[in-house]
């Protein structure tokens, strides 16, 4: 009898002892159909956790690449009456494709010169690797005549081909900033295959926080180093009013021929 009267006792000592225990540790949990909401991670620099930052420093192109369901388009005026276009989605977080199509004196009373319109494919192939990122690509190598290949005629072509850009985060003003470089081999026209074609670009940004920043980009260093005229030193101002419009306003300068090129674009940033 005083055997069954203590395991009686235990076994309601054991309940009350396991219910005080789960009463301790209650979890709150959110009302059905509530979702917690978990604040966005960024870093100090460069892009935030999903990889937001700098595509593009004027016509150089960083390692970032949109978003999965991110479009971009841009119309940019260039000299003597040029329009260019680029449309841009992301397929992956690490792919994006889309094609550009420079028209070149469609302002003005020059006659009109259609090229042909170019595709367009980032992939990044090593992302935030030690805050290092590296991606390769097929893209027009820029604006104008500065990007074209000039036939004996005198007539001009897009330069398509392929490039490779490496690069790192960084910021000075809390900015999202990036320092990209890289090489481009041309591909189309079939005449401008050729390795003396091969050109090294560099571009950097200092940026204030959501709104405006500054970049420097360097383009058409040939390998063959023995067109130093030709190296196109470019500054640019962005001005990023709210988060789906983008104006960049852009100074080349050209040692050949000793002026000031200037360009305008305007471009339109969503998600889908």
């Amino acid at each position: 009898m005083k055997f069954k009267l203590l395991c009686l006792l235990a076994v309601i000592f054991f309940v009350f002892s396991e219910r005080s225990y789960t009463d301790e540790f209650i979890i709150d949990e959110p009302p059905s159909g509530e979702k917690v909401k978990v604040p966005e991670q960024k870093s100090s620099y460069g892009v935030n956790s999903q990889g937001d930052g700098l595509k593009r420093i004027g016509s150089v192109p960083t390692p970032i690449t949109f978003g999965k369901g991110e479009f971009y388009g841009e119309f940019s005026m260039y000299e003597n009456g040029g329009i260019g276009t680029r449309f841009v989605v992301g397929i992956f977080d690490i792919l994006e494709i889309g094609f550009t199509e420079n028209i070149d004196h469609l302002i003005g009373s020059d006659s009109v010169g259609f090229n042909i319109p170019g595709a367009y494919l980032k992939l990044t192939i090593l992302k935030n690797f030690r805050s290092f990122y590296w991606a390769i690509g097929f893209d027009s190598f820029g604006y104008g005549i500065n990007a074209s290949f000039v036939y004996p005629d005198g007539k001009c072509s897009t330069i398509y081909g392929f490039f490779t850009t490496f690069g790192w985060p960084y910021s000075f003003f809390g900015g999202k900033d990036f320092l990209s470089f890289g090489i481009r081999y041309p591909l189309l026209p079939v005449e401008a295959q050729n390795v003396s074609n091969s050109s090294l670009f560099l571009g950097l940004s200092i940026s204030a926080p959501e709104y405006f920043s500054m970049g420097l980009t360097l383009e058409n260093i040939y390998l063959s180093f023995d067109r130093g005229n030709r190296i196109l030193p470019s500054l640019i101002f962005t001005l990023k009013p709210v988060r789906e419009f983008i104006f960049n306003f852009i100074l080349q300068y050209e040692f050949y021929s000793q002026r000031l090129n200037r360009i305008l674009s305007i471009g339109y940033e969503t998600k889908f």
